[in-house]
């Protein structure tokens, strides 16, 4: 159990993290010279990130250097990502022709007050059967929120109350040093409106499980269900969960809004 609460701690800190979702004000694609809202200099497209061209009392600083001319800002696909910071507080990040903005004072971080979650119950840990593809199957057709492929790593053989299903297990970034995979699920809770006490984000959950690297057998911790993202900010997209991954069962488990203090879902 107390597992489980640091996690409860550890995502609603994530939340409102400087570079969480609730801190995400802009994300805005730059494919030609255009002004980003809300922080000063001209963005244009470039090899390896966009350029930014501001004069030195506009307050932007790329990589720890007052800007006062026009230089490269590159992006988190680049070796060394640069770090971006404005007037104000504000920070910056350039990811595939994106800029993204970050205001550690949002409207959002001010208002949040928790995630709001099902009460935890060991009767949603299960097991599944993990088994890995390789080749062409591996490239699946499950995109993300960018509309890029993710690679398929395998499937997971599972029950939901009494329903036999067969999800698509999508490789994930490592966390903490290990290898992970990720469920990108919708279920029955994700079509109630947002006001009843037993829905949870029309758009899904993500599960994450430690990838055993071979068939075997898994566990599936359906307490552990996050949200993604996009429940939290609308710079988000949200990718759209598998139709093997679309499961007809309530999971009445894991996270299911951000909330305020008075319980009203923020997003």
């Amino acid at each position: 159990m107390s597992t489980f609460v640091e996690h409860v701690a550890g995502r609603d800190r994530w939340a409102t993290s400087p570079r969480g979702p609730l801190a995400l004000v802009n994300a805005q694609r730059v494919d030609h010279a255009q002004p980003v809202w809300p922080v000063p200099g001209q963005w244009a497209p470039a090899v390896g990130g966009l350029t930014v061209t501001a004069a030195e009392e506009d307050g932007v600083v790329v990589d720890g250097v007052p800007v006062d001319g026009t230089v490269l800002v590159a992006g988190d696909e680049a070796v060394v990502a640069s770090t971006v910071a404005f007037p104000d507080g504000f920070a910056g990040t350039v990811s595939r022709g994106t800029l993204r903005v970050w205001d550690p004072a949002s409207e959002g971080i001010g208002r949040f007050a928790r995630i709001a979650r099902f009460d935890r119950s060991d009767a949603w840990v299960t097991t599944g059967r993990y088994t890995p593809v390789d080749g062409l199957e591996a490239r699946g057709s499950v995109l993300d929120a960018a509309g890029d492929p993710l690679e398929v790593a395998g499937h997971v053989e599972t029950v939901v109350g009494d329903v036999a299903l067969r999800l698509v297990a999508v490789r994930s970034s490592p966390f903490q040093g290990s290898a992970r995979l990720q469920l990108i699920v919708q279920d029955a809770t994700s079509a109630l409106p947002e006001d009843d006490p037993g829905s949870s984000y029309s758009m899904g959950r993500f599960l994450y499980l430690d990838d055993p690297g071979a068939a075997a057998d898994v566990e599936l911790d359906w307490n552990l269900a996050v949200l993604p993202p996009c429940a939290f900010s609308y710079q988000y997209a949200c990718p759209i969960p598998p139709e093997e991954n679309r499961i007809p069962v309530a999971i009445t488990a894991g996270e299911r809004h951000p909330v305020d203090a008075s319980g009203t879902v923020l997003h």
